[in-house]
């Protein structure tokens, strides 16, 4: 039986994603007690020759989950919702505090040091994309 699976793969090649971005570095400060919320960080780079959109992001360890960036109003630092995520052909976003960053709503349990949870990337063309990220 495993044979016939094996021989019946080999005609069903995995095909690579064109929306694929090199995601590394991710990471996540562990909860403080009694937060319902936290981030997560990475750095994205699109190593392909078009534009990369991310329509979304989700996770298993959150009700919700967006993209976010700190951005500075008159003298006032205020936090807005990035939609869709545009990383152009070449480029590197760094996901860092004050920065970019994931944001984690509703937390279903707490991110404890040295867990980790997967990030999901989700693309304009209906693809996907997950990424671990490490609490630390």
């Amino acid at each position: 039986m495993f044979k016939v699976i094996l021989a019946a793969l080999c005609f069903f090649p995995v095909v690579a994603t064109a929306d694929s971005l090199n995601a590394t570095e991710g990471w996540a400060r562990a909860s403080i007690p009694g937060t319902e919320n936290g981030a997560a960080y990475a750095t994205l780079e699109n190593p392909h020759d078009k534009t990369i959109h991310v329509t979304h992001i989700s996770s298993d360890v959150s009700k919700t989950a967006e993209v976010h960036r700190h951005v500075m109003s008159g003298d006032v630092m205020k936090m807005e919702a990035v939609e869709p995520l545009s990383i152009e052909p070449g480029e590197v976003i760094k996901f860092q505090p004050g920065g970019y960053h994931f944001m984690l709503f509703g937390l279903t349990s707490r991110l404890k040091t040295n867990d980790t949870f997967s990030l999901i990337l989700h693309f304009d063309s209906g693809s996907k994309q997950e990424i671990q990220i490490l609490v630390k």
